[in-house]
C-alpha cells in the first residue's frame, strides 16, 4: 500500500487462496506474522481507487485465485482500476503440438477487451473489462532492462451487478 499523505509503503501478505478480507492482526515488528493486515489497512484497501499487479499470471489455478481476489476487492468500497503488467510465458503443448502461451489465453478469458473507441466489445452484464496499454507510452526508468515483445500492460476495471457507493481516496494498493 502506498500512502501519499505519509510517503511510505506498507508490505502486507495477501494469500489468494483465502477469502477477502484477509485475516487481521496486530503490528509487532518482532512477530513473524508482522505482515498481517490491520482492520484500518483492510478499510484503506477497500477505499483505494488504484491497484497494481505484475508477474502474477503463471498457472490457470493461480490466475483463477488472483481474479477471484481482485473481484472481491474491486466489488467493495470505491470504484477501482487495476493496472497489470505481465510477460507471456510460452510452453510446448502436446495437445496443439505447438509452442503456445496457455496461461495467457486463460488470463484473457477473464475480461472483455475494450475496442479502439473505449467501448467493451461483446460485453453483457457484470464482469471485468480491460484495455491494453502500449508499453511505449510508459516511461522506462531502469535503463539496464530491455522490454521484450511479450510484455503487456493492461488497465482492468470491474463492473459489479449492483452499483456500489464510492468514497474516493488517494490510497494505492499493489499486489
Amino acid at each position: 500500500m502506498l500512502r501519499f499523505d505519509e510517503a511510505k509503503v506498507c508490505v502486507r501478505e495477501l494469500d489468494w487462496k483465502m477469502a477477502w478480507p484477509p485475516p487481521v492482526g496486530t503490528y509487532d515488528p518482532s512477530d513473524p506474522s508482522r505482515y498481517l493486515w490491520s482492520a484500518s489497512e483492510v478499510e484503506e484497501a477497500e477505499k483505494a481507487t488504484v491497484l497494481f499487479a505484475a508477474d502474477v499470471i503463471y498457472s490457470d489455478d493461480l490466475t483463477n485465485l488472483f481474479f477471484n481476489t481482485v473481484k472481491k476487492l474491486m466489488s467493495v468500497g470505491a470504484k477501482k482500476v487495476l493496472y497489470l503488467a505481465l510477460e507471456k510465458r510460452y510452453n510446448f503443448s502436446v495437445d496443439e503440438l505447438d509452442v503456445v502461451a496457455n496461461g495467457y489465453t486463460h488470463f484473457r478469458s477473464f475480461f472483455t477487451a475494450q475496442d479502439e473507441h473505449g467501448d467493451p466489445s461483446n460485453r453483457s452484464g457484470p464482469g471485468f473489462v480491460g484495455k491494453q496499454i502500449d508499453p511505449a507510452e510508459i516511461p522506462q526508468y531502469i535503463r539496464e532492462y530491455e522490454r521484450g515483445k511479450d510484455l503487456e500492460m493492461w488497465m482492468i476495471m470491474y463492473s459489479p451487478e449492483e452499483k456500489q457507493h464510492s468514497n474516493s481516496t488517494k490510497t494505492v494498493f499493489s499486489f
